[in-house]
């Protein structure tokens, strides 16, 4: 069995519960962390708790499959970003064959 390779992840929508805005509609954009890489998606303008992002795929380099991948969610805004939220997947979770469609909370 490979313990390394590539994973396709393709950041489609979220679902938030957290509102980091008083006035307006958020920025949201997703960070992907891993050991060896740090991966940003555009920023969803003006989509408030329920971005979506179309054609956002990415390859992550896997060398350890026992490694953890964090995905965190910030609002974007003129002088800084505002946290929303984040998890930690495990890469083992994801070495599916044909792939894996699955919601994971933030």
């Amino acid at each position: 069995m490979a313990t390394s390779g590539k994973l396709k992840i393709h950041i489609l929508e979220a679902r938030l519960t957290r509102d980091t805005e008083t006035f307006g509609k958020m920025d949201p954009y997703v960070v992907i962390n891993t050991r060896m890489q740090r991966i940003r998606t555009k920023t969803a303008n003006d989509q408030g708790k329920t971005p979506k992002w179309t054609g956002e795929t990415f390859e992550v380099d896997v060398k350890y499959i026992g490694d953890d991948m964090k995905l965190e969610v910030f609002d974007e805004d003129v002088t800084d970003s505002d946290y929303i939220g984040g998890c930690v997947i495990k890469l083992s979770s994801l070495a599916i064959n044909g792939g894996l469609d699955e919601w994971f909370e933030i």
